[in-house]
């Protein structure tokens, strides 16, 4: 996985915010089943809030999340979460449970 992280003025992205959204995209990458490049940035509004902004895209659908927290690593895991519940909706999507019922699977004749 390849992580690009830009930051805004006066913010300073720690070692360990980065390991932490690697650990975490990382797990996104391998329900996808292919390599990403993620796009984050993160920046300070003017309200003293961190804004975390995650795009990628797969080979099915673009993925973009943003969250606005008071703490920066806050920010940047309530983004991940956005993507993840992307992620879940696409898999639903994809592949529907239901459908056939038990009865129609089973080809049993019952005698009288």
């Amino acid at each position: 996985m390849n992580i690009e992280i830009t930051r805004g003025k006066d913010v300073q992205v720690s070692e360990l915010l980065r390991e932490r959204m690697e650990h975490k995209l990382a797990k996104v990458e391998s329900r996808l089943g292919q390599k990403l490049v993620v796009r984050v940035r993160i920046d300070k509004s003017g309200n003293e809030n961190y804004n975390c902004h995650i795009h990628f895209n797969s080979a099915r659908t673009d993925f973009d999340a943003s969250a606005e927290e008071d703490d920066m690593i806050k920010a940047a895991d309530s983004a991940v979460n956005k993507i993840v519940r992307q992620l879940r909706k696409l898999q639903t999507r994809l592949n529907p449970r239901g459908g056939e019922t038990i009865r129609e699977t089973l080809d049993v004749e019952l005698d009288d």
